[in-house]
């Protein structure tokens, strides 16, 4: 029986042999001062390196490796909010929105959306490789794209009025972040879909 419980349970690090040995005097309390452990084979929490897919505004894309601090510190974003990416953990679909970024955890999609660029966890799910691409073609294809009123509802004095405050005739047109976060709720919605049509 011994035999098999060896050769089952792990081997004892050297450290906890080493602490059952020696023998410690009690202090004037009574208690038994503090032996430190050997922890030089453990690895520290959140200090690994995760691979992100990063996607600029022009639609270049590069795959990247940060650690967490710095994705907080580039992103200013609390730790709290990038737990809501990690892979290991299962949350509810959230978007939140802070002063500097957009974390957006959408079923398949989880990625950091700022200003100019958007931050996609590195994955090999068809969904994440299928967002990078449709944002990479959207922002290629730039603000060509112009909305062209249609109809006696618009008369003329309302679309000067529009020319003139906003300098663009297109109520289309959106920042980056707005059309970042579109792909990723048509990426969620087509993969919702495809679930129900599985099922």
């Amino acid at each position: 029986m011994a035999d098999l419980k060896e050769r089952l349970l792990p081997l004892k690090p050297q450290s906890a042999i080493n602490l059952r040995g020696t023998t410690s005097q009690a202090s004037a309390s009574g208690r038994q001062p503090f032996q430190g452990l050997d922890l030089s084979g453990l690895k520290k929490r959140g200090q690994g390196l995760r691979s992100w897919i990063r996607v600029d505004t022009s639609g270049n894309s590069q795959v990247i490796e940060v650690d967490k601090f710095t994705m907080m510190r580039r992103c200013d974003l609390p730790a709290r909010d990038l737990r809501l990416l990690d892979p290991l953990f299962v949350y509810p679909s959230t978007i939140l929105g802070r002063e500097k970024a957009i974390v957006v955890n959408l079923e398949q999609i989880r990625c950091i959306i700022t200003a100019d660029e958007v931050l996609l966890l590195n994955s090999l799910d068809s969904y994440v490789l299928q967002y990078v691409v449709e944002l990479q073609r959207r922002l290629t294809s730039g603000v060509g794209e112009v909305w062209q009123p249609e109809g006696p509802e618009l008369n003329r004095r309302s679309c000067r009025n529009f020319d003139n405050v906003y300098g663009s005739p297109s109520p289309d047109y959106l920042p980056f972040e707005f059309r970042a976060l579109e792909v990723a709720l048509e990426s969620a919605c087509t993969f919702l879909d495809s679930q129900v049509r599985v099922n």
